[in-house]
């Protein structure tokens, strides 16, 4: 596992590295950081079951330098176009999760699947979700997820056939209340089980 820098549009951007194959970026939520998907051992997890896992640091937090970034959507599709990845998984919780949504509505092709951690915000891409269709969803909430209602995944059901929704722990981070499931169902979804 290594600590990395990479200059997206004039700004230092830190993130993890760990793994061959395909690759699968990793995005924290707001009171987080890249080395949060470390700790919860999920980088290692996605490593181990033959990818390539890249937890990034959002401009302005851990290791990252603001910048000039129109969202943290676009800063996604700057982050894949700087690192030269034409496609890849991408996971996003609360923050995280609605950037990597917005990223991947507009960007479908760049997309191989998503994981979707109590994502907020679902309701402003209603109307786009149904670019999403075919690409396999995975969308895990905590069972009282206080910040984002679970009405925000049934959204992305409605209108996502190929969308999957799993509950794991109580609480709105619920890879801190279940880190071993959490990985574990992540893991399934990526063998398409």
């Amino acid at each position: 596992m290594k600590d990395n820098f990479v200059n997206v549009k004039g700004a230092k951007i830190h993130f993890i590295e760990e793994g061959e194959g395909k690759p699968f970026l990793l995005f924290h939520g707001a009171r987080f950081n890249a080395y949060t998907w470390v700790e919860t051992g999920t980088v290692s997890a996605i490593s181990s079951a033959g990818f390539k896992a890249i937890s990034v640091d959002f401009p302005g937090f851990g290791k990252s330098q603001n910048g000039d970034f129109d969202s943290l959507s676009s800063f996604i599709k700057d982050f894949m176009d700087t690192m030269n990845i034409q496609k890849a998984y991408l996971l996003g919780a609360s923050m995280g999760g609605e950037a990597v949504l917005g990223f991947a509505v507009d960007n479908p092709k760049m997309v191989e699947g998503l994981v979707l951690v109590g994502a907020v915000g679902v309701p402003s891409y209603e109307s786009r979700l149904k670019n999403l269709d075919g690409k396999p969803i995975l969308l895990i909430w905590g069972e009282k997820d206080s910040v984002s209602p679970r009405r925000n995944a049934e959204i992305v059901l409605n209108h996502v056939k190929s969308a999957k929704f799993i509950i794991v722990g109580k609480q709105h981070a619920c890879y801190l209340d279940d880190a071993k499931k959490f990985n574990e169902e992540i893991i399934k979804f990526l063998k398409g089980e």
